[in-house]
This record gives structure tokens, sequence and C-alpha cells, in this order.
């Protein structure tokens, strides 16, 4: 025998020294538990159902980014321009009026001509334009023009829309007073959109370039995108009522101030002066009335312009 009972067939309770107690009686084996009924599976499976489109809709709906990676706030990635409410950004919201195409196009150039410059070129060699993609809104000041100013607007803007394929709309008339600093946002006056562009009869005292023997002067702003993206905006016409209408009170006095509004418009929308004494955008007075084949040729470049939606 071995000691404590065969090693085939153990004693249930084999010696100790007297020092130890006597093992207890075996634990009763645990009571089976009910079976789960299907009615619970199906509750527990609607739960987690439920659950499941609660983390779902806080997903889609940016509250579980939020609670995982912190509020817009906190991200390093700038909030976008132009998606703070109304009244609380500095800039319209990007892409309003801005078609998928150009809405008009320039005629072909029939006489292409070098004799033209850019007022500003972007790094890609392409003039700095207006999106050919919306159209140029302009309103009129004209407190102080004389009495034939808007049919001298009408077929200025005319012809340097028809050179462009710009198109340009009439908003009406403005009591704005031209600036240097001049806003391009102006949401209390013009509603949530840029400023359209300003065309105005003012004096040396407004407009202190102007004095001198400058009749007109012209330009527009800018915006750049962090994309490297530019273009014109807005921009002002401003005119020397006093000078301009001394010139409408000269023979053929209406074609010279059609020609000078045309001159500026040039400006507007984005050429510079030329020494060429053949073309409307000669840096002095000439005897030239309609944009010759230098003007055309640049005026069609900077109509050919890329469409933008994020401006």
């Amino acid at each position: 025998m071995e000691p404590y009972g065969s090693s085939k067939w153990p004693d249930p309770d084999p010696p100790r020294p007297h020092f130890l107690p006597p093992a207890a009686d075996p634990p009763e084996p645990p009571a089976p538990r009910p079976p789960i009924k299907h009615s619970s599976i199906a509750a527990i499976l609607f739960f987690l159902g439920i659950l499941g489109l609660v983390c779902a809709g806080a997903f889609f709906g940016g509250e579980l980014q939020q609670f995982l990676y912190g509020s817009s706030e906190t991200q390093s990635q700038p909030v976008r321009p132009g998606l703070a409410p109304f009244g609380q950004r500095d800039d319209p919201l990007p892409g309003q009026e801005e078609a998928d195409a150009p809405l008009g196009a320039p005629p072909p150039v029939v006489h292409p001509s070098s004799s033209y410059k850019f007022l500003a070129v972007k790094e890609d060699g392409t003039p700095l334009a207006y999106s050919p993609c919306r159209p140029i809104h302009y309103v009129v000041n004209s407190d102080i023009a004389p009495a034939s100013w808007q049919a001298l607007v009408e077929r200025a803007v005319q012809q340097a829309s028809w050179a462009t394929g710009l198109k340009f709309i009439y908003d009406g008339p403005s009591s704005e007073i031209p600036s240097p600093n001049r806003s391009g946002y102006q949401p209390e006056r013009y509603g949530d959109r840029w400023a359209p562009v300003l065309i105005s009869w003012s004096t040396p005292e407004q407009v202190p370039r102007l004095t001198g023997q400058t009749v007109g002067l012209g330009g527009s702003s800018s915006i750049g995108l962090s994309n490297g993206y530019k273009a014109y905006v807005t921009g002002t016409v401003s005119l020397d009522a006093p000078q301009f209408a001394d010139i409408v009170d000269t023979p053929n006095g209406d074609e010279i101030g059609v020609a000078v509004i045309m001159h500026e418009l040039g400006h507007l929308v984005g050429l510079d002066h030329v020494d060429d004494p053949r073309q409307l955008m000669f840096g002095q007075a000439s005897w030239v009335r309609q944009y010759a084949a230098g003007d055309l040729t640049g005026l069609a470049k900077l109509g050919a312009g890329p469409c933008s939606k994020d401006f």
C-alpha cells in the first residue's frame, strides 16, 4: 500500500498531522443558471442598435469629433474665411454669384499687339484680374456729375465689357464718397457681398490725387488666398468733376468724356499706362477715343482669367 491511499483511487480525506484541522466537506456545486429568454436577447440587441444610431448621429453631426479632438477653436487648422456668422465676418461668403464657366468671352484679337502693360502679374506670369465667372457690380455717385453722366458711363462700360468679356451690372446710385482706404466689404451699406465698384465724380479736396491735370483715377483691390490664388474683387473710378465738366462742354465733349471713363475702366480691370501714344492707355491726353490694338490685346487677356469659388 502506498501511503495515504492508492495512487489510482486517492483517499477523499487522507490523514493529516494533528495540528491541521480536518478538511471541510466539499462545497455544493452551484445551481445552474436559468437560460436567457429570447425576449431578453431582443431587448439587448435593441439597446445596442439605439446606441449605434446615437453614435452615428454624433459622428456625422461633429459632436463626436469635437469630443475626441476638441472644438474647432482649439484645433490648429484655422477657420476658413467667410464661414463665421454674418455680422462677425471680415469677408463675404465665398463663391457668391460664381458660375461654373465664364459669363462671356472677349472677341478674337484681330491685330495682336504688344503695346499693353498689366498693373500686376502673378507668380505664374498671368495678370491679376477679375473672375470672368461672376458679374462686376458697380454703383455711381453722381451728386456733382454732368447731366449726361449716365449715357457716358453706359457707353464706356459697354466698351470695357465687350473688350474683356466681363459682365458688368449697374446696381444704382450711391452716396459713398471715394476713399484711399475704402473697404472691400461693407455689409451695412451694400449687404453681405463684396462692395460694388464705385464710380464717382469728386473733387481734389475729396481725392487729393486728382490735384493738377489728372482728370481721373481707376484701380481695384484684390484678395489673396492661402493656395496662392489672387483676384480683384472691387475697385473705384474717381473723376474730377470740374475738369470733366469743362471737357463735355467742348465740341465732341461727350466722345472725349466716354474715352476718359474707358481709360479709367482699363485701369480698373488691370491695365497700366503704356508709352505708345496710339493706345487709349497712353499715360497722357491724346487724340485716341477707342481701345486700340494693344489695349484690346491686354483686355482680352484680362478677361480670360480663371474662375474661382474660393473668395
